[in-house]
């Protein structure tokens, strides 16, 4: 059976144009959905990489503090060693006299008295000597009751580290109304473990 269409062309048309249009529309409509599907995800990313991002500046920020710590760690170190180095440099040649004097009040024998104490450093600062050689020299006077004494003094000087070839310049024996005493001078020259560095406690721990 032949149908027949009693549409006019134009109604036709115009159909066609309609169900064109809506196509387009639905189209753009899909286009534009998977465009914000799109933007929502790199939104995501975008979020989440600002994040790491945040979190590195974080440790960055952390790990410089740490670095500017120990930059001002390592500058005291060094400051410490070269004042431990100038220290060391000015008191190369020292001699600490209070040692020195202890050490001979703990030899000296009872019936001896001292009278003259004098001392002087060859060794200058910043000058370093061949080894053996004295480091300086100490020159010491005093009274007694006997010879006997004097020569007890005498070997009680060898006993003291610090010093070395004891010696007698004089030893007199002088009377007085009240009694007899022996007047004498000793020498001692100084070894280098007069030296502070070389002293008990003269030592400084780095």
């Amino acid at each position: 059976m032949r149908q027949i269409n009693l549409l006019p062309p134009e109604i036709a048309q115009r159909r066609r144009v309609r169900e064109v249009t809506l196509l387009i529309g639905a189209a753009g409509l899909a286009v534009l959905a998977l465009l914000i599907v799109v933007f929502l995800v790199q939104t995501a990313r975008l979020a989440s990489e600002r994040g790491r991002l945040s979190d590195v500046q974080s440790q960055n920020a952390a790990l410089q503090r740490k670095v500017d710590s120990l930059q001002a760690l390592a500058l005291l170190e060094t400051t410490l060693k070269t004042k431990e180095q100038l220290l060391s440099t000015l008191t190369q040649n020292e001699v600490r006299w209070s040692v020195l004097l202890n050490d001979i009040s703990l030899v000296i024998p009872s019936d001896v008295w001292l009278t003259n104490f004098s001392g002087s450093i060859q060794a200058s600062l910043g000058t370093t000597l061949p080894p053996g050689e004295p480091v300086g020299n100490i020159s010491l006077a005093g009274s007694s009751f006997t010879h006997l004494d004097v020569a007890k003094w005498l070997s009680r000087l060898a006993l003291v580290r610090e010093f070395t070839f004891p010696y007698l310049t004089l030893s007199s024996k002088t009377s007085t109304p009240a009694q007899e005493l022996v007047s004498f001078n000793s020498s001692v020259q100084l070894s280098s473990a007069a030296l502070r560095r070389n002293q008990p406690g003269g030592e400084r721990t780095p």
